[in-house]
């Protein structure tokens, strides 16, 4: 077999072992996750590492950009027991665009859970179920260009902080997802560490972006 097709046959290979890939990383988290509480009672501050608590919400940011496109980053944010963000307020927006300034973020493009996927200009939260709340769009958008923009992302650019209609199978966005309030289960809030949460600590946010990034290494917990 002469060296092309040798190579041939090992990106083959290759190709074959990374799709299933994102499969393997998401039964990973989710047999760490699965046990884990992820409701936040109310007047509480919890530990829920590698979120962080910013107004009212807890936050996961990925510092990098990840090639997802929006049904990819809902399924990322899942495999956390969490959502893709979803700004419904002012005073969330404000929160967020102060702590991503804070990171020393002045770019990004992100995903939030809002489309008009079931109906063409009418914007629900994949969250809620419920008509988007609280819009902030750019100037003149949501344009729907080329008829294909049904997905919401939220765009950073230096002191602007906007929302745009986008195609969803369009990737290379920044990933926010988050666990918010949840009134309806303060009775099973956690209020201790879980062994679950130190076994996110030892494996570290990074690890897992490397997994998504690379497509190439399993994530190895282990306490």
């Amino acid at each position: 077999m002469d060296a092309q097709s040798l190579q041939l046959k090992r990106n083959a290979l290759m190709m074959h072992q990374t799709k299933y890939v994102f499969l393997l990383f998401l039964l990973v988290n989710s047999t760490v996750y699965t046990t884990c509480s992820t409701a936040v009672q109310e007047g509480e501050d919890v530990d829920l590492h590698p979120f962080v608590k910013v107004g009212t919400k807890y936050y996961l940011v990925s510092t990098l950009a990840l090639e997802l496109n929006w049904f990819a980053a809902a399924h990322f944010c899942r495999s956390y027991d969490s959502d893709l963000l979803t700004i419904e307020s002012l005073a969330e927006k404000n929160a967020l665009f102060s702590h991503l300034k804070q990171m020393q973020i002045s770019h990004m493009r992100t995903w939030t859970s809002s489309n008009d996927l079931a109906e063409e200009g009418m914007y629900m939260s994949l969250n809620s179920g419920r008509l988007m709340l609280y819009t902030f769009w750019e100037e003149n958008e949501p344009n729907n260009a080329d008829a294909s923009e049904d997905c919401v992302e939220v765009s950073l650019i230096d002191d602007s902080f906007t929302m745009n209609d986008n195609n969803c199978y369009k990737g290379r966005k920044h990933i926010i997802c988050e666990k918010h309030l949840s009134l309806k289960a303060r009775d099973s809030a956690t209020k201790s560490e879980s062994n679950c949460e130190d076994k996110v600590r030892n494996c570290g946010l990074k690890k897992l972006i490397e997994v998504y990034q690379q497509s190439a290494h399993i994530l190895n917990c282990r306490e």
